[in-house]
């Protein structure tokens, strides 16, 4: 008697489908994140981010085309609920007593996009291209800096304006980005009125979505109490739902639930919203974001603007420097602490998520400035985490030192 499989083929390739991809890349990033995270200045991410690489375009290509869209999708939440629990850190409230910190993020910003645009010009790249450059390097990666932190259950003077700085410096470079785009668009088959309509759409269609979303979520949370497990609930249903409608409404999901977790953090006065941590369910999606992201890594990138990737960093890192320590003094800052600050906003923005909505509307500008934009990212990608643990840890906010 022969045994025969008629539903399965072994002459046909393995077909990936949500679910095969999901318990993968969970199994293999909790084994990369395991073995890293042995040396203590070694953040687990990194070891995700190390495995995304392995299977991405830059190893075996297991993760790419069809397959990494899937991974986006999951990508997306983990990044939303980082996003939620970063823009709680903006206390409007606390940024009154603390105004050298706004001072230092707006100076920042300026620093920012002043250094990387004449820094990149200098080097001969294209003025549109080394604008945007310098407009999304204003960012800090809110991912690897909220992970970090949790990871080391840091608190203190260092960790707060770090996450406050994150959280207000994507604020004003996902803003920056859409005001910039329709002047140093090179998509030439675009109106300017086509592409200025588009940047009101999208920031005043996140600010609008955000606050329907918040007005949405305040009546259940009163009606559900002051109970962990129900309001954990309904703050992952909120979020969910908010991706959904970003998406089907074709608006920036990153800028909409950063305004969206500023106005539930300060519209919030009878304390309705429980602060949660999201811990387990969380990690689940943290796994996939950073392993989509170094999946995402193209090695090959730096060899052709490897140049123009270390003159970006070299700048960004110093307008941060320049700005934190202009106002370390009377943000009653040590010297130490605004080094160690400075270090911690060294991962840039995982500007890639931001582009693959950008690139609906500016195809042509988007895939120019990818390249500069992914080979900074090799870098920082794998050296902001370990950077960013470093200063928490020696901060001595962290319990580590």
């Amino acid at each position: 008697m022969t045994w025969t499989f008629p539903l399965f083929d072994p002459s046909q390739p393995l077909q990936w489908n949500a679910l095969l991809l999901f318990g993968s890349l969970l199994l293999l990033g909790l084994i990369g994140g395991h073995l890293v995270s042995k040396n203590p200045w070694i953040p687990r991410i990194t070891g995700y981010l190390l495995v995304g690489v392995v299977v991405g375009e830059s190893g075996f290509d297991w993760l790419s085309g069809d397959i990494l869209k899937v991974a986006h999708i999951f990508a997306d939440i983990a990044l939303a609920l980082v996003v939620y629990q970063l823009g709680r850190y903006v206390d409007i409230g606390w940024l009154r007593h603390e105004r050298w910190l706004l001072a230092t993020v707006v100076t920042g910003a300026a620093l920012c996009f002043a250094f990387v645009w004449g820094a990149l010009e200098m080097l001969g790249v294209a003025r549109p291209l080394a604008i945007l450059a310098g407009v999304f390097a204003i960012g800090t990666a809110p991912g690897v800096v909220m992970v970090v932190v949790r990871d080391l259950g840091a608190e203190g003077q260092v960790t707060r304006r770090l996450a406050a700085m994150t959280a207000l410096n994507n604020l004003v470079a996902l803003v920056s980005a859409y005001i910039v785009l329709p002047v140093v668009a090179t998509d030439a088959d675009l109106s300017l009125q086509t592409l200025l309509s588009s940047t009101v759409y999208s920031v005043f269609g996140s600010a609008l979505l955000a606050y329907l979303t918040y007005r949405l979520m305040m009546p259940l949370a009163r009606l559900l109490g002051r109970e962990r497990s129900r309001q954990f609930v309904l703050v992952i249903a909120i979020i969910t739902l908010t991706i959904g409608a970003a998406h089907a409404l074709r608006l920036p999901v990153l800028l909409t639930m950063l305004i969206f977790a500023i106005l539930s953090k300060n519209l919030d006065l009878q304390y309705d919203l429980m602060e949660l941590e999201f811990g387990v369910a969380s990690e689940l999606f943290i796994v996939m974001l950073f392993a989509t992201i170094g999946a995402s890594i193209g090695i090959a990138d730096i060899a052709t603007i490897g140049l123009s990737v270390v003159v970006l960093v070299a700048a960004r890192f110093a307008a941060m420097a320049c700005s934190i320590f202009a106002f370390a003094r009377p943000a009653r800052l040590k010297w130490r602490q605004a080094g160690l600050l400075t270090l911690g906003t060294l991962p840039m923005a995982e500007a890639s998520l931001s582009l693959a909505q950008i690139s609906a509307v500016y195809p042509q500008t988007a895939a120019a400035v990818a390249p500069l934009l992914a080979g900074t990212l090799v870098v920082l990608e794998l050296l902001g985490p370990v950077a960013a643990q470093f200063a928490l840890i020696k901060s001595g906010e962290s319990g580590r030192e």
